[in-house]
Parts: C-alpha cells; structure tokens; sequence
C-alpha cells in the first residue's frame, strides 16, 4: 500500500498537469463576441493605479440588443452610436500619455461551453464585431487572462436596437 505522501505527491502533480492543459495555445473557443471595454489605469498619489472602464459594451443575442456607456473626454472617437467601439491609434496614444494604463478585454462566449475573456490587443478588440463570431485562444500571462484572437466574422444582421449612454469619469471617480 502506497505511502500518504506519495500519494498526495502523485494527485498534486495529476492537479498541476490537469490545471495546465486548459491553458494550451492550441485550445481554441469559438463563440460570440458578447462585450468589448476600454480601461485605463488612473494615477492615484498614494497606491497603485485605479482601474476604470471608459467604455464598455455589451451584446444580448436573446433579444439583439446592444448596450453600453462610455466617456466622451476619453472615448468619444472610438464609440459610435450604432454599437461599436474601435479605437484609432492616435485616441490610444493619448489615453497611454495621460493614464498609467490602457487595457482592452473582450468575452466571447460559445453556444455551448465555456466562455473566453481576457485582454487583447487594440489592434485584436477593433478587429471583433459585438455580435459577430471569434475564435480565440485563451492564456495567462502573470497571471492575467489573455485571448489571441484566430478568426472574426461580423454578425450576420444589425442589432435591433442599441443604448449607450455617456458619462464623466471625473465625476464618476469623484474628481470634480
């Protein structure tokens, strides 16, 4: 009969295996593009930076609805008001001289399964549709998940309505 520590060895390394193989670049997911967000990292005098989204949207499929909100100071260039966030190089530049950070995260999330999110280029989040289809391949990167994004399509037809509201990030962070 088997010692307890060997025992216990040989499920931490079944577990450590087990945990790593989810994270394979060949495991792909392919699914529907259901959010995009825009966060940067706001310097604070004391402590780390503070994240805070400047723009977020977000597709139901149910119902073919897209919603969202974003900054105009910050985002206004890169949301348009039929649903989409794409953010042109000169927009991020600003926002990288004036935040400590600047972040893009997609969900994409398949008709069965589970689903991806993580951080992804500028050039990966303009390249995705709300609503239309991805292929990624999710990773950790120090411990951040991020998705390399394999394939995008465009949705198939509009959505039948969109809702994205403004707001002030200063008065939201209580700044004014």
């Amino acid at each position: 009969m088997p010692s307890r520590r060997s025992v216990l060895a040989a499920l931490g390394a079944t577990v450590t295996v087990g945990s790593l193989a989810g994270c394979a670049s060949t495991d792909s997911t392919t699914g529907t593009v259901s959010r995009k967000s825009l966060t940067v990292g706001v310097p604070r005098r004391d402590g780390d930076p503070l994240d805070a989204s400047v723009a977020f949207l977000a597709f139901e499929p149910d119902r073919r609805l897209i919603h969202g909100e974003y900054d105009p100071t910050h985002a206004g260039a890169a949301v348009d008001r039929d649903g989409t966030l794409s953010v042109p190089r000169p927009i991020h530049d600003r926002l990288n001289d004036r935040f400590a950070s600047v972040r893009y995260a997609v969900n994409v999330v398949p008709a069965d399964g589970r689903p991806a999110n993580g951080l992804v280029t500028r050039e990966a989040c303009n390249a995705l549709t709300l609503g239309g289809t991805a292929t990624v391949a999710p990773s950790l990167v120090d411990g951040v998940g991020h998705l390399d994004v394999r394939a995008a399509t465009p949705p198939d037809r509009d959505p039948e309505a969109v809702t994205i509201n403004q707001f002030d990030l200063d008065n939201r962070l209580g700044r004014k």
